[in-house]
Order: C-alpha cells, then structure tokens, then sequence
C-alpha cells in the first residue's frame, strides 16, 4: 500500500469515527425514520463505502484508549477528540471490543444495528451477549461484534498507562523548569526567551491529547514553597483543558497554553519574602501584589520585537484578575471587552488557586467545594458559559477527588467520564477497605453495571476531605 493510499485511509477513518459520533447523537433524538437521520446517515455510508472499495470487510476496533480500523490506528487531534472520546465511550459502555462491517451489508441492516446500539445507550446498556441476540433477531446479519475484554486487557493497559504518565510527569517537569528559567531571567533582568516554553506547551497539547487524565492528575501536586510555579503550570493544563472543549486548534491552544503558563509573569519583579509570606498580607501588601497584571505586562512588552504571540500572552496577563463584571484588578477607569483568553485563564486560576496549598494556607478547597465557590460568583467573576463548560470538562468529581463508595471503601478520582449523562460515574482507584486499612486497590469505572440486574456495581456516596485522614493525593498520579 502506498504511503498517499494509506494517508487517504486514514483520512476516511477518522471521517468514519466522526461521522459514526453524530449519527448515534442523532439516533438517541430523533428516530431512524426522521428525516433528520437521512444525512448523516447517508454521509457515514458513502465513508463506509470508500473504505470498504480499498478494505473489503471492514472492522472498527477499541483497544486501549486507542481506535483502529483494521490494523490502522487512527491519529486523534483537537478537532476528533471529542468524537472519538465518545464512540470509545460508546463502544465500552456496550461492552463492544470490535464490529465488524461486511462488504455484504445491506443499508437496512445498518439502520437497525444503529437504532439498536443508540437506543440502547439511552436505556442505560445490556449486557454483551443480550445485545448479539438482539441484533440477531432483528436480522443484522452482515455486522459481526466481538466483546471487550477487560481482564485480558488489564496488564497491557497498566503498563501503557504506567507510559502515559512517565510521558506526563516528564512534559510537566519541563514546563516547570521553563517557567523558573524565565522567572529568574526577569528578576536579574536578562533577555526572554520564551522558545523553549513553546515547545514545552506543544509537548503537553500532544500528552493532552494522549492522555488527558494522566496530565491533569499533576495538578494536584502540591508545593507551597514553590506555589507560583507549581500554579502557572497547573493553570496552563487547566486552561488547555478547558479550551478543548471550546474546539481551539493545535496553534491556538499553544498560543493560549503560553499566555496561561506566563500570566503571573508580574510576580517575578514582586518580592519572594512577601509572596510567600506565612501570614495575612496587609493592605500594603495587597497594594503590590495587585500591581501583578500590570508587571506582567511591561515585562513581556520587552519581548524582542512585538509578535501576535507576545500581545495574547500580555492579555492573559492583564485579564486574568479581572473578573467577567470587570469588578476585579486592575481597576479600570472604562468599559473592556475581555479576550477569551483572559477569560479562561481566570476560571482555570482561581480553580487552581483555591484547591492549592500556600504557605499561608495549608488547607486547600476541596475540588467539590472549590466548584461550588465558584458556581456562587458565576456571572460576577466568571464567564457563565465558560464556567459550565469547565465543570464538565473536570467532572462534578474532578481528577484528584476523595470519595467514600457503596461498598465502604475508599477512592481517588484518577479519570472523568467521557459520557457527559454519566458525568458523576469517573474511575476511582480505591485506596482503603471499608475498615479504613490503606490498600494498593483497582481501578473501578464506576459505569460498569451487573449483568443479570443491570444496576450499578458501585457508586459514590459522598465526597471525603483528604486532610482529614493524612491523605496526599498527588502520591497516585506520580
């Protein structure tokens, strides 16, 4: 196969993955014989089609985090992120490893198949076998499944996620090493340069993609000697996080990862005995510290020739304490109309900064709680639409959440549900039976349900203060 042919395979094949995510959306709304369902139906069957005239038979498969067609693994980006996550989702939650596509199947026998596998998503799922009947007596004859297997896949996803992290931890040490490089480089007033930094974002807008969970995990590492950098790199991540959701592209969420990472540039010009000073700032205090946006300016406009780069990183600056009603700081003496920029930095800085331990404040905000302040002062100091959509890129129970289960055990959130109807169902690693004894326990999706019942196998009862039982959870993400 030549390398233009295999290109164009691929190119069908993340169409396909796309087009087969909006065709089980539309299926769960409207029924089949909706004339809402004739085009994208129609779109995903000339995709079939192409591929089948290069492929013969051809199979969709999930393993891992990963989707192939055939033996081609298909390259996820910004924009299929989002698809993709949800036909894994979807093939999971159905207990579907692989379906296969004959060349022989009929337009009618795919219709049903996605009727059967959309509605069965709404009715909350059966068990594998119920649905290979089900889609035998509907006769479907032309789409073969093979079920997922997690047991035998267990070891080699831990070992790949074992991969993933060391990649994370890895992309995480760079982005901190850059920052301090460029802090101290400010404090003894030597030349920026900032290319380094952007190949550091770049790298971590590659392991977002990979692995969003392992990444966001280091969030919770905490450091209150080191708060600021520790801060801008967890903002950075937060912010990227956010942003994906909104649909950036590659470039443009690197731009924004940049003004995330340097947009408490200002604080390198501010005493460090006074950041990290153990006591309540006074109001002279505060008085400096607030001039931090303004710093961060007058700092990156020093940048060796103005860049369109340079002027979104001085908004980042600039913005991200002022707050959606402009009610923040700097004070202004007119109207403003906040970038997007500066309004997601903001959601993804005050969440940081409250969950974070400093040296005046040993005992950080919850993630549960954090969201709940936050939520309070929507449309006030946060982009309302802005704040919704980082809610549920976090989850109601974000990575790093202490959770007791039904079971009695207890958990950390190490991964959110991709399936936003399931957003308080994440996968937890249990780390203590229902006697309270510390365990190296599983990693559980809280999604899975029993066969025979269809109810849930375990489920979380309430959220648990990690400081109240010792607890450092930033130990099971490195």
């Amino acid at each position: 196969m030549s390398i233009g042919l295999d290109q164009e395979l691929l190119q069908l094949g993340k169409t396909l993955v796309n087009q087969f995510s909006i065709l089980l959306r539309t299926a769960q709304i409207h029924d089949v014989r909706n004339v809402a369902f004739e085009q994208p139906f129609e779109q995903f069957q000339r995709t079939l089609y192409a591929l089948q005239r290069q492929l013969g038979d051809l199979s969709l498969r999930v393993e891992r985090d990963a989707l192939f067609i055939g033996e081609m693994k298909l390259k996820m980006d910004i924009d299929t992120y989002a698809n993709f996550t949800h036909v894994m989702e979807e093939l999971k939650n159905h207990q579907v490893g692989m379906v296969t596509l004959q060349e022989s199947l009929k337009a009618d026998e795919l219709v049903k198949f996605i009727h059967l596998f959309a509605t069965q998503a709404v009715k909350g799922g059966w068990a594998f076998s119920e649905f290979e009947q089900q889609l035998k007596r509907a006769g479907v004859l032309n789409i073969g499944i093979e079920e997922y297997r997690k047991d035998e896949e267990r070891e080699s996803l831990e070992e790949a996620t074992k991969d993933r992290k060391e990649m994370a931890k890895r992309a995480y040490a760079k982005a901190f090493a850059a920052v301090t490089e460029v802090m101290d480089n400010v404090k003894v007033g030597q030349t920026l340069h900032l290319y380094r930094a952007r190949r550091v974002v770049q790298s971590m807008v590659d392991q977002l993609l990979q692995d969003e969970a392992a990444l966001v995990g280091l969030t919770t590492l905490r450091c209150h000697d080191e708060y600021t950098h520790n801060h801008t790199v967890n903002v950075c991540i937060l912010a990227m996080v956010l942003a994906q959701r909104l649909g950036y592209d590659r470039n443009l969420l690197s731009d924004l990862g940049m003004a995330a990472l340097f947009h408490d540039l200002g604080k390198a010009s501010i005493s460090h005995d006074l950041l990290n000073k153990p006591t309540d700032f006074t109001e002279e205090d505060w008085k400096i510290v607030r001039r931090h946006p303004i710093l961060g300016v007058k700092t990156i406009i020093k940048l060796k020739g103005p860049s369109e780069a340079a002027i979104r990183i001085s908004f980042g600056a600039f913005e991200h304490h002022l707050n959606y009603d402009l009610s923040g700081y700097p004070r202004l003496p007119r109207s403003w109309d906040m970038t997007m920029f500066g309004r997601v930095i903001g959601v993804a800085d005050c969440y940081d900064a409250l969950t974070s331990s400093r040296v005046y404040n040993r005992v950080p905000y919850s993630p549960e709680k954090a969201l709940k302040f936050m939520l309070a002062k929507s449309g006030r100091a946060f982009d309302p639409l802005l704040l919704k959509v980082f809610v549920n890129s976090i989850g109601i129970f974000p990575v790093g959440t202490v959770v007791l289960l039904e079971s009695g055990e207890l958990g950390v959130v190490m991964k959110v549900s991709g399936n936003i109807d399931k957003a308080d169902r994440p996968t937890v690693k249990v780390i203590a039976d229902p006697s309270g004894n510390a365990v190296d326990g599983d990693l559980v999706d809280l999604v899975e349900q029993e066969e025979k019942s269809g109810t849930y196998r375990n489920s979380i009862v309430k959220t648990i203060d990690p400081s109240s039982y010792g607890l450092d959870v930033s130990r099971y993400f490195v």
